[in-house]
């Protein structure tokens, strides 16, 4: 009896101890606590500016098990007792490790983010048994990565265990685009300012993107980056990477994330293969070792429709020897290496020529592309083709442009431009004004009759239908200056009375500036006025200009008195 009195005193006794123990535990959590809340106040403008508020966009949920943790990644730690809740917000720290305060340290290299989970949930249970702890990663880390290669902005970037080579890429391209895009703007603006002595570019962008290489500006270095031989550097071991054909196949592991102290090796494209006829996107691919012809065509989108699989052709050059053609047998097509410098032939069952084509926009009930028979085919045919106008359209006008002949040069322009402003002759100049105005292929048309639209189109053709704007403008030495309701019945001197009349300081002189090409001609009360045309009523000369062009008088006077003065000089010592 006296022995069974003894164990339940020593059970009593070790269970206040357990009891005290535990809410030791308890109070350190609240000291804890407290602790990083004052810590978190004292901080919080500087957390402001090193905190990334912008989301992290991803493509998938991180998989905990493949997920390698890393100094930067924060972690919400939420402790449950049977009365109180204890919220900590934990970072690895630069050296790899976690503190949990009133608790202990963690190393976390090299672990994934299941095994740290585990390790934080080992640790807290170590030093107290009765509590529930929840963890979730709060916020990915970032780091710097190292790109190698010949580019000019190869070194570090940053990135997160969430990015991937294909983000890498992107980053890399539009990184080195921004550094040049100033400095190629700076030589073309220059160059304009200079050699045009005007700012309109509009009309001359077919010169100067030859002469000046605006064309070819970003056909540089960054355009020759490799994207099937991209290698990645992984404690020891190689990745391939090949995003061409991630794009194609989306496979994953072609395109895998990026972890930290990976080293990527971007080269520059040196090898090619060619492909072909009946192919989705016909042209010239890099070349990857180990690729065999299908892979070559996946990686040009696959055959098109209505090919002869049975004639395939592959021709092959060899070093210092004459190529070869061959054709191949499509069932073993997987099984051909491919190598470099083939080229593929995908020929079509029936060769027929394509539709001539044209596209019409704007107000029109049905835009889109329609095919069309050359030599026949005119706007109003298309107009009716495509549903006619809509209610808002301008059915009196319409646009006609061809890419195709307005990306051709402009040899005269060309020729003009090469010359000083000062020496151009006025015919020269007066080409340049003209060019500025019609940009070259085009037609602007304004018509009130249908049968006056009998305009046969060409291949790639743009048709453009407008809105309606019916008014007419009515500037400069008026009254009321604006915008007034358009009506067929009137004409440009109601247009004036209703903007007030002319003002006190008005020249007298009338313009009338077309809308559709921008032309101006002196007004007369019978010219028809169209929708969106301006009136303009020039003003007086303001004395400061009248005393400007006195000067100007005074100085053609003087330059005529001294030649009138040598050519007398010369005649007197002749005789």
């Amino acid at each position: 009896m006296k022995n069974l009195f003894v164990r339940i005193f020593i059970f009593l006794i070790g269970s206040i101890s357990f009891i005290d123990a535990q809410t030791l535990d308890l109070n350190s959590l609240r000291i804890a606590q407290k602790q990083a809340e004052k810590l978190k106040n004292n901080s919080k403008e500087t957390s402001k500016n090193i905190k990334n508020n912008d989301p992290l966009i991803i493509d998938s949920p991180v998989n905990s098990d493949d997920y390698i943790v890393g100094p930067g990644d924060q972690f919400h730690l939420n402790i449950i007792s049977s009365n109180e809740t204890f919220d900590y917000s934990l970072t690895i720290s630069p050296t790899g490790t976690l503190l949990i305060p009133s608790v202990g340290i963690i190393n976390c290299n090299n672990l994934t983010l299941n095994n740290l989970i585990k390790e934080i949930r080992k640790t807290v249970k170590n030093w107290n048994t009765n509590i529930q702890i929840n963890i979730e990663l709060e916020r990915i880390r970032q780091f710097k990565v190292l790109v190698s290669g010949q580019f000019e902005n190869a070194g570090f970037f940053t990135v997160t265990p969430m990015t991937r080579v294909s983000d890498l890429y992107n980053n890399i391209v539009s990184d080195y685009n921004e550094r040049m895009k100033s400095t190629y703007k700076e030589k073309v603006d220059k160059t304009y300012s200079e050699s045009l002595g005007m700012q309109s570019i509009l009309a001359v962008d077919d010169f100067y993107s030859r002469k000046l290489g605006t064309e070819n500006a970003f056909e540089n270095e960054i355009d020759k980056l490799s994207k099937r031989n991209i290698l990645i550097i992984r404690n020891g071991d190689t990745l391939n990477v090949d995003l061409e054909k991630f794009k194609v196949s989306s496979e994953l592991e072609l395109n895998p994330y990026i972890n930290q102290n990976d080293i990527i090796k971007m080269p520059y494209e040196t090898q090619f293969f060619y492909v072909s006829g009946g192919i989705q996107k016909p042209g010239k691919y890099e070349y990857k070792k180990g690729n065999s012809i299908l892979d070559a065509i996946q990686i040009a989108g696959d055959f098109q429709s209505g090919v002869d699989l049975n004639k395939i052709k592959i021709t092959r050059s060899f070093f210092n020897k004459p190529s070869t053609s061959f054709f191949i047998n499509i069932k073993n097509i997987e099984k051909i290496p491919l190598m470099v410098n083939d080229h593929i032939m995908v020929p079509h069952l029936i060769i027929k020529e394509p539709h001539e084509m044209v596209s019409i926009d704007g107000r029109i009930k049905h835009p889109g592309r329609y095919p069309i028979e050359p030599g026949f085919t005119t706007v109003n045919d298309i107009i009716e083709e495509a549903g006619g106008f809509l209610s808002d359209s301008d059915s009196t006008k319409f646009y006609i442009n061809n890419r195709t002949i307005s990306s051709s040069p402009d040899r005269e322009l060309e020729r003009i431009l090469l010359k000083e402003e000062i020496h151009r002759s006025v015919e020269e100049k007066s080409y340049v004004k003209a060019r500025i105005r019609t940009q070259k292929g085009s037609l602007e048309i304004a018509t009130n009759s249908i049968a006056k639209r009998p305009h046969i189109l060409t291949n790639n053709d743009e048709i453009l239908i407008p809105k309606s704007f019916p008014y007419i403008e009515v500037i400069g030495a008026v009254l009321f200056p604006g915008r007034y309701g358009f009506k067929n019945n009137l004409t440009s001197n109601d247009y004036i009375k209703m903007a007030g009349g002319l003002s006190k300081n008005s020249s007298g002189k009338k313009f009338i500036v077309k809308a559709m090409t921008g032309q101006r001609f002196k007004l007369n009360n019978n010219y028809d006025l169209e929708r969106g045309d301006i009136i303009f009523i020039a003003e007086k000369i303001e004395y400061n200009d009248e005393f400007f062009l006195f000067k100007e008088y005074l100085t053609s006077i003087s330059q005529i008195a001294i030649l009138l003065y040598y050519i007398q000089f010369i005649y007197i010592r002749l005789n």
